[in-house]
């Protein structure tokens, strides 16, 4: 917990410069906090074990994040996000593990470009960071991989300062096809057998500009 606490530090720090950055150069930029609320759907782990692939799920629970945004130029913004959720294995027959809880957290650094006009613009966003699983069993290992997102999102004007935003973006974490996550001193819980992890999101947010 310690590693992710001073990453995201890191990677909030990054942000705040890059904002700094574009102000000092371009006096009329403008900087964006929205906070979000989402659904989380998928995130399915293939398992291989004795030879046989199967399907453990996660449920689908209610995510929350918070993106940063600041202008680049006159068309495209920097973007910084975090979105949590707490979810659970929906089966995990694995007597290592005392409860199925799991935290999942995202850190991404990316931006957008717009690709429609109107009075409710299109545009595409992603970005590149990690993705953080804990599980709430103390006695096993948390997991922190690099992972990206590609999503699709729109703002509607409220004020000249405050916009509605809703979206959904897609959200793939890298692993090895061999590799073992949630283990502790003696064994693991899951043994993957493919090389991307993928969960999807949509969600909506108030956007203050400043």
């Amino acid at each position: 917990m310690l590693f992710i606490t001073r990453l995201l530090a890191l990677l909030c720090l990054i942000s705040l410069s890059l904002f700094a950055k574009q102000a000092y150069a371009a006096q009329e930029s403008a900087f964006e906090i929205t906070p979000l609320v989402g659904y989380r759907f998928g995130g399915d782990f293939e398992v291989n074990e004795n030879d046989t692939v199967t399907d453990i799920k996660l449920t689908e629970e209610v995510s929350y994040g918070l993106l940063l945004a600041w202008d680049v130029d006159s068309k495209r913004q920097g973007e910084f996000l975090i979105s949590h959720n707490n979810t659970e294995f929906s089966s995990l027959d694995n007597a290592i593990a005392s409860n199925n809880n799991l935290s999942i957290t995202y850190a991404h650094i990316g931006g957008n470009v717009p690709i429609s006009k109107g009075v409710a613009p299109l545009f595409i966003t992603g970005g590149l960071g990690l993705t953080h699983l804990s599980p709430e069993d103390s006695t096993l290992d948390n997991e922190t991989r690099f992972s990206m997102n590609i999503g699709l999102a729109t703002k509607i004007a409220v004020t000249e300062n405050v916009n509605f935003r809703f979206g959904g973006r897609i959200y793939a974490t890298l692993f090895n096809s061999d590799s073992h996550i949630f283990c502790d001193e003696a064994a693991c819980a899951i043994s993957l057998s493919s090389d991307l992890w993928i969960q999807s999101e949509i969600n909506a947010g108030v956007t203050f500009t400043f």
